[in-house]
């Protein structure tokens, strides 16, 4: 009788399955086999406070290197508060103020961390019009301390001429010069002698306050814990030499080096930093901690922005009688949200820990301090907070006006309007929605350049949207691709190459990356005749592009260039073969 014939579904003995493997026939101990194991060690750093972490030490190299460039080529946000509209809300504040209270003596004003500028440029703009328009004198006793932490930022300013309008021979209404926000008192100007502060009319604070030194904290069992992260490098080799050449050792020397020119070079490696994350009991509490946890004691933890309540506080000792200081920043705004955000937040290779607004509120209450602040804020995703030594009426008025919900309807909602007609197809409702938006935000380079592209893509009507373009540019010259693109696309489509390009390569100086800026570029020089330069910008682009928005239109830009090289060399064959032909 024949033996069945063994069923496929029927696995292999082990130790037949083993030798096909090339294994030993006998398997080992497990708990031999996992002593074995060992983690090789990637730490970069040892347990540390939030903002004390090697990725808060890269941030702060960054930003003291790059200066704007970090606003232009990463992630950074800064439209938020540098389209003109939050100039125009601080303006109107202050110029309530001023009329609320007026010794006839000069205003002096200071911002702090300004970034871009663009905040103080548009500030200078709007106040100086407010005060023609009410003829009031103002603007003429007006001093606009403008400053940064970074020199770099601060000569970027002025290598860009951004504030020349206001720079004015025998009329100087603004001045340039670096000033660290934990040490408000000292202005420094780009040249001459430093000033000490005193007697201001007001302080700007706008994304400022959280990058400033700040922790997390819980009551313990045992005590007070913290909050502290130790760094490990990634153990992805394939990742990391994706990225560099150097050795784990050779990093950690860097991670570990005194001098910022050696660590800076650590920051393109920042996205393969990895954290663990603990609290740790400390005797050494950082200020205001016993109050903090006090405020929070029922809470699983809470943030401590103590960097920031240095900097207002030192702000609050700087102000005349009738002075404020206004603030806007992101973070908690009620208390049932502080633990959820306490976390620091990565901005491109930036860092920022959001603000615990309800803490701060408190704390400067406690000191006899007013704080007013908008209504119905916990819907926005920025919150602005105004702190006087004493309640004024007036002010607190123009405040709320500006800042509460009616200012932000007033703004936003024609142009929410506009987009929901505009991706409807309602071309006609869209367009007069527009027009309302323009009329409220005039000196809004973004809602200027938004339209621009409506009326000069959709519509099609190119002297329109070249002219809105070319208003937009104006109001931001400095540091927006996209308003110089729009402009381009609009030259371009109306058949004015030539124009077009001279707008794309404006935008090439602002960011020399920009995806969309080099697609462009790669179609004036394919139009020029230029194949070589156009896949060069195709490249670049293609290598700039990492969310694949333009890739698709490159590729097939790409394809077209190729096309037309290879049918130029046929060309140029044929036209050899025929020479060839007729000399014969």
């Amino acid at each position: 009788m024949n033996e069945p014939t063994p069923s496929p579904r029927v696995p292999f003995p082990l130790k037949t399955a083993f030798g096909r493997m090339n294994l030993a026939a006998t398997t080992a101990n497990p708990e031999d086999a996992l002593s074995r194991v060992h983690i090789q060690p990637r730490a970069l750093q040892d347990f540390r406070s939030l903002t004390q972490c090697l990725e808060w030490e890269l941030s702060e190299l960054h930003w003291n290197r790059a200066g704007i460039l970090t606003f232009i080529e990463s992630d950074v946000p800064f439209v938020i508060n540098n389209t003109g509209r939050l100039s125009e809300h601080a303006a109107a504040v202050l110029f309530a103020n001023c009329a609320e209270f007026d010794d006839g003596g000069p205003i002096i004003v200071l911002e702090l961390g300004a970034g871009t500028g663009l905040f103080a440029k548009y500030f200078l703009d709007v106040f100086r019009s407010i005060c023609q328009q009410e003829h009031r004198d103002f603007y003429d006793r007006l001093l606009y301390l403008a400053s940064d932490r970074s020199t770099r930022t601060v000569e970027q300013w002025h290598e860009r001429g951004q504030f020349d309008d206001h720079i004015a021979a025998g009329c100087l209404h603004v001045e340039l010069g670096v000033c660290d926000a934990l040490d408000p008192g000292t202005f420094r100007p780009l040249s001459g002698p430093s000033r000490e502060l005193s007697n201001l009319r007001a302080v700007f604070c706008n994304y400022i306050l959280d990058v400033l030194p700040a922790t997390v904290l819980r009551n313990g069992n045992q005590g007070p814990e913290e909050l502290q992260i130790r760094t490990h490098l990634t153990n992805d080799r394939e990742l990391l030499n994706q990225y560099t050449k150097l050795t784990v050792d050779q990093i950690r020397e860097l991670a570990w080096a005194d001098a910022a020119a050696e660590k800076a070079q650590l920051i393109p490696l920042m996205s393969l930093l990895e954290f663990e994350t603990a609290f740790v009991p400390i005797t050494e509490l950082p200020p205001h901690s016993t109050e903090a946890l006090a405020y929070g004691k029922d809470l699983d933890r809470v943030v401590l922005n103590h960097g920031a309540i240095q900097c207002l506080s030192a702000c609050s000792e700087l102000l005349g009688a009738a002075g404020f200081v206004l603030w806007n920043d992101y973070g908690s705004v009620q208390r049932d949200q502080i633990a959820g955000h306490a976390a620091t937040q990565r901005f491109g290779p930036t860092s920022a820990l959001g603000l615990n607004f309800p803490y701060l509120e408190y704390y400067f209450t406690s000191k006899g301090r007013c704080v007013a602040k908008p209504e119905e804020d916990q819907g926005r995703s920025i919150h602005a907070r105004l702190l006087l030594a004493d309640p004024m009426p007036n002010s607190i008025s123009a405040f709320q006006n500006r800042f509460g919900p009616a200012g932000s309807d007033f703004f936003d909602a024609p142009l929410e309007d506009a987009r929901k007609h505009a991706a409807a197809g309602r071309k006609n409702d869209a367009l007069e929605s527009y027009r309302i938006a323009l009329s409220r935000s005039l000196r809004d380079w973004q809602v200027a350049g938004e339209i621009a592209e409506f009326v000069g893509l959709q519509l099609q009507d190119y002297r329109a949207g070249r002219d809105l373009a070319m208003a937009a540019v104006e109001l931001n010259p400095w540091y927006s691709p996209w308003l110089w693109n729009i402009l381009g696309d609009v030259l371009f489509l109306d058949g004015r190459i030539n124009d077009a390009h001279e707008a794309y390569l404006q935008a090439y100086r602002i960011h020399p990356g920009d995806p969309r800026t080099n697609l462009n570029l790669a179609y004036t020089y394919f139009e020029f005749g230029q194949h070589g330069a156009a896949l060069e910008a195709v490249a670049v682009a293609l290598a700039a592009d990492v969310r694949g928005l333009y890739r698709q239109r490159l590729l097939e830009k790409q394809h077209q260039i190729l096309g037309a090289i290879s049918g130029r060399w046929l060309g140029e064959q044929e036209r050899l073969a025929r020479r060839a032909e007729r000399m014969l």
